[in-house]
């Protein structure tokens, strides 16, 4: 008989990922501290915003840990509680928004921020994953049912976050579009939601760019960061200025964030291949989000081209090993769980680097593992957790298998099942 291991691995799943977490984890506690010092400007302490961040990001590495040693059939449970749960806080968003000056999209709950939109998005593609699973592609009542009901969902989840976060709201769409194609809804039905949605899409940038920022201000049903929304596309599609006044010029009076993209680009053009080193970006100090919205462009002028390249390379090696696991995968569900929660992560990230290097308007998606946020590093924990669980499990399983067929050939099923499963 042979010995047990004296030692079991600490750290269960993917190893890459592992590595990869580890890799964004260190070089947001140090790109962090580096970008914060407009948050410390005439406070007390300087060490206040690096403090919080670590406690957060310990606090997502805990529930990391504790996830990835879940079976991932006990994921099936979460939605339950995290979709309701979620639409009150985004509804009771809604309701404490109404008279302020802009959209509100945090609620004080004492020890940090909650941002409810980012637990509506997973909350969503945990519901998406499962129905999916259930679909019976040949099955008319199926299709149906399952269409109608990620529609529903999702509809009333993006209705109520893009409010406070249109982005946000875009983003989570755009996921579970592609899941309901990878997960078997009709052709036809998708092609007339893309009909539709492009019409839509269309006809909103359109009357962004045309219609003047006091008509959007004066109305009762926009809302009322529709200016700001403007103020961005005029900003990305209109970049220049011929000295007369214009639409633009009179969104930016109506909405007054102050643009960033300017000092972005400078963050990136005073940078060379290796950069400033960390400490001494002097951006940082001009930038309103350096250490959330805009910190990879903090992350190329102190660790040069070579730095953002890299930090590109580890989301990259990410989202090549969640699709290694979903391949893996015998069973629906995980398969389109890991697809979903892995393109929420790749694209979140892939917008925020866009926007740091001028590719996309100005957005407010942070950079996981890395921007500043105690709700988005607990979420994002939340994400790479799950997909670190489904490793493992899968990994568990393989064992088992091949346990079984070490010695003997694989019985066959007394009930004349074709398998155990």
């Amino acid at each position: 008989m042979e010995e047990e291991p004296k030692r079991r691995q600490f750290l269960k799943g993917d190893r890459t990922i592992w590595a990869m977490v580890f890799i964004l984890c260190a070089i947001s506690l140090v790109e962090v501290f580096s970008a914060s010092s407009r948050l410390t400007f005439g406070k007390s302490s300087y060490l206040t915003p690096i403090i919080s961040h670590t406690l957060h990001m310990c606090l997502g590495l805990g529930l990391m840990y504790v996830l990835h040693l879940l079976h991932y059939k006990w994921y099936k449970v979460i939605p339950i509680i995290l979709v309701p749960l979620s639409i009150i806080l985004l509804g009771y968003l809604a309701v404490i928004s109404r008279n302020s000056a802009g959209a509100e999209r945090w609620i004080d709950i004492g020890f940090m921020n909650l941002q409810p939109s980012e637990l509506g998005k997973v909350a969503v593609i945990m519901s998406v994953a499962f129905w999916l699973s259930k679909l019976k592609a040949d099955d008319p009542l199926s299709q149906s049912g399952t269409f109608w009901k990620i529609l529903v969902l999702t509809g009333l989840v993006c209705f109520l976050i893009f409010g406070e976060n249109l982005s946000t709201a875009i983003l989570l769409a755009a996921v579970v579009f592609v899941m309901m194609i990878l997960g078997g809804i009709a052709a036809r039905r998708m092609l007339v939601l893309s009909a539709v949605v492009a019409g839509f899409a269309i006809f909103a940038v359109a009357f962004m760019l045309m219609v003047p920022a006091q008509t959007i201000r004066d109305s009762k049903i926009i809302p009322e960061r529709a200016t700001t929304w403007q103020a961005r596309l005029l900003d990305f599609f209109q970049p220049g200025s011929d000295g007369k006044p214009s639409a633009y010029d009179f969104a930016r009076e109506v909405a007054p964030d102050k643009p960033q993209e300017t000092h972005a680009n400078l963050a990136i053009a005073t940078s060379n291949f290796i950069g400033k080193l960390p400490g001494n970006s002097d951006e940082r100090d001009y930038l309103q989000e350096a250490s959330c919205d805009f910190i990879y462009a903090i992350i190329i002028e102190e660790l040069g081209m070579l730095g953002g390249v890299a930090v590109m390379l580890v989301y990259l090696i990410i989202l090549y090993r969640v699709g290694r696991i979903a391949t893996r995968c015998k069973e629906k569900y995980p398969a389109y769980l890991a697809m979903g929660l892995g393109m929420l992560l790749g694209l979140q990230a892939f917008i925020n680097m866009s926007v740091a290097v001028g590719l996309f308007p100005v957005t407010g998606q942070p950079l996981p593992l890395i921007s500043k946020g105690g709700t988005s590093v607990l979420m994002t924990s939340f994400c790479i957790g799950i997909l670190l669980g489904i490793s493992n499990t899968l990994d568990r399983e393989e064992a088992g298998e091949q346990a079984l067929g070490t010695e003997h050939a694989m019985p066959e099923p007394i009930d004349g099942g074709e398998s155990f499963d």
